[in-house]
């Protein structure tokens, strides 16, 4: 029995090795642009980032209109990319910031709506956008 769960444990600290998604207790929304710029092709940050962005607008409660929703491609890729170019554009800002920048884009274009009574999410990076 001991054998067993031994190669059970050895077996489980490789795979857990090999891994190595990403770093111990991140946290995405906190994550700097610059570092979301390094990392955003690894495919184990890709899957963090995508869980957390998914969950992060539902949050938000932002509601988009057929066809429009960042699920749906080309939209998909075009959140991607604005995502992208927002940090590239504010490198020390982060992934919430970066959120709540295509979120109020895209309630300003009448792609989208937010629940009553919430206002419009704003980047509080200091920037004048």
């Amino acid at each position: 029995m001991r054998f067993s769960q031994l190669i059970t444990l050895v077996f489980a600290l490789i795979i857990a090795e090999q891994l190595n998604a990403t770093e111990n207790n991140t946290l995405f929304g906190s994550v700097e642009c610059s570092q979301y710029n390094k990392k955003k092709n690894e495919p184990n940050w890709q899957y963090g980032y995508k869980n957390w962005w998914s969950g992060y607008l539902t949050g938000t409660g932002v509601v988009f209109k057929q066809g429009q929703s960042p699920d749906k491609m080309p939209e998909g890729q075009n959140f991607i990319l604005s995502i992208g170019s927002y940090c590239n554009t504010n490198p020390s800002s982060n992934l919430k910031n970066a959120i709540d920048k295509y979120i109020a884009d895209q309630v300003k274009a009448g792609h989208a709506t937010l629940p009553n009574n919430q206002m419009q999410p704003m980047p509080n990076n200091g920037s004048a956008e």
